[in-house]
């Protein structure tokens, strides 16, 4: 009896290990993903506000101007998001992971 216990015991821990790792698994996929677009969206962004720059540097014949104008413009957006929306986004991805971590549960609870 004390053996069959014993074997239980180590079978349902195995069984939690390998839910955790599912989970995880889950999570970094994820995340891996995420970063990959991020990484995308930031090239895009970066070469479109190169574009802007020269863009408004050859309008006004100063391309340094250019630049200083699209860096302000970050400047303004950077500061405007830490003072209004940074606590909102850090809710929002912190839901996401806890939901992407039920979510990836309620899968292996399923099967």
């Amino acid at each position: 009896m004390v053996d069959l216990l014993k074997e239980y015991i180590e079978n349902r821990l195995q069984l939690v290990k390998l839910e955790l790792v599912s989970v995880l698994a889950s999570l970094t996929a994820g995340l891996i993903s995420s970063f990959l677009i991020l990484l995308m969206g930031l090239g895009i962004l970066f070469m479109f506000s190169i574009a802007l720059a020269y863009w408004i540097g050859q309008y006004y014949n100063n391309i340094a101007l250019g630049f200083a104008i699209v860096g302000g413009i970050f400047l303004l957006i950077f500061i405007l998001y830490f003072v209004f929306i940074k606590n909102s986004i850090d809710t929002k991805v912190k839901d996401k992971i806890v939901k992407a971590a039920l979510e990836a549960e309620d899968e292996l609870l399923d099967n």
